[in-house]
């Protein structure tokens, strides 16, 4: 049983550092033999990037000035959907384009399962950046449950929050046209309104993405991160 036992040993050495639920995330990739794993990538990377460039503002980039903080989160945004390759990096904006129909069930699962897989992988290795070069770590969302306990107020708040978030980003994508400029337009109109809804719903943490809440528990739970 020599395999066996170095298996054994492999896993325990790797267990460690790999991030809960990310080999399922990598399996998903490969579903219908490969036929999504384009849209998995781009929700991976697209994640990676999204929690990198839109987390860092207000903590790495323009501490004490809003503006600066606010600016530097609107080009994150756009900087992550033109470099990621247009993802939803949302489980929510995903089950609402299936019930759309804008993509069948098999590509919902694999694109939430490839935007899991970068949060997974995202946190860790922004908390590794972080204490490298002795930067403020950039947190994840936390729910208060002072006069909250059950819950009830931050679950109505991220409701909201989310609806809102699902109106702008149709209104914006399917309803106006800003001509020649559409995209930087309509993107950063996209990125000035999550900032105002983080701002104005901010009694879950706020997420306003499943995957956020998720994979920051999943990853504290396990010990592999920490606020």
């Amino acid at each position: 049983m020599p395999a066996i036992t170095i298996l054994s040993s492999i896993y325990q050495k790797v267990a460690p550092i790999f991030p809960p639920g990310l080999a399922t995330s990598l399996a998903a990739a490969y579903i219908g033999e490969g036929k999504y794993f384009s849209a998995w990538r781009h929700e991976f990377i697209g994640t990676l990037l999204m929690i990198g460039l839109t987390f860092s503002p207000g903590k790495w980039i323009g501490q004490n000035s809003i503006a600066v903080a606010w600016t530097a989160h609107a080009c994150g945004v756009i900087a992550a959907d033109k470099i990621g390759g247009g993802p939803h990096v949302n489980p929510a904006v995903t089950c609402s384009m299936y019930s759309l129909g804008k993509c069948s069930y098999t590509e919902a699962f694999v694109r939430i399962m490839g935007a899991m897989g970068g949060g997974l992988v995202a946190f860790p290795l922004y908390k590794l950046v972080a204490d490298t070069f002795q930067l403020t770590p950039l947190g994840g969302p936390e729910f208060d449950p002072t006069g909250d306990e059950e819950g009830i107020h931050a679950a109505f708040s991220e409701s909201v929050a989310v609806v809102l978030l699902l109106i702008l980003i149709y209104t914006v994508n399917w309803e106006l046209n800003f001509g020649k400029f559409h995209y930087w337009i309509k993107q950063t109109m996209t990125a000035l309104g999550i900032r105002y809804i983080i701002q104005t719903f901010p009694r879950a943490g706020p997420s306003i993405n499943p995957m956020l809440a998720t994979t920051v528990r999943l990853l504290c739970v396990n010990s592999m991160l920490s606020f």
